[in-house]
């Protein structure tokens, strides 16, 4: 009996419709801005990292339009080390400075930052790919906090 009900209160949850209002299929359904340039200046692979993930939203017919000043830059640092002195384990940080304007106002000034940790490798082409892929990753998560700040501007 009690599955019975576990069960029923499961589907009833499914189909009650609920999303959350900031998730990133509601954003990317409801935005009502548009990026019209951005300007990047720093580190370039991250610079293109975020142009790719960012070229969605520019060019469209929104009222709202924006200007993005972006100055990205990568920091990477030991945490902790070995009994010989060589580190075992990494930390990256991307941070961001950025700067929208509308009509050449400055509106918003936001200082963002992600960080990650990993594990050295002895391989130190497979490490620099795996830096690469954290870069992306980290990039990425960087453009839903950019778009959750450009959408909860109304």
């Amino acid at each position: 009996m009690n599955k019975i009900i576990t069960v029923f209160l499961f589907f009833l949850l499914l189909g009650c419709g609920f999303s959350p209002i900031y998730s990133d299929k509601e954003l990317d359904k409801n935005y009502n801005f548009s990026i019209n340039t951005i300007n990047f200046s720093g580190d370039n692979s991250i610079n293109q990292n975020l142009k790719n993930n960012l070229i969605r939203y520019s060019n469209t017919k929104n009222p709202i339009k924006y200007d993005l000043n972006i100055n990205s830059s990568s920091k990477k640092t030991i945490i902790t080390k070995n009994k010989k002195g060589n580190p075992e384990i990494f930390t990256m940080e991307i941070l961001l400075n950025i700067n929208v304007y509308t009509d050449n106002e400055l509106i918003i000034n936001q200082k963002l930052s992600k960080t990650f940790d990993y594990k050295n490798k002895s391989n130190k082409f497979e490490l620099r790919k795996y830096e690469n892929n954290i870069k992306k990753n980290l990039s990425k998560n960087l453009v839903r906090d950019i778009i959750k700040l450009l959408y909860s501007r109304k």
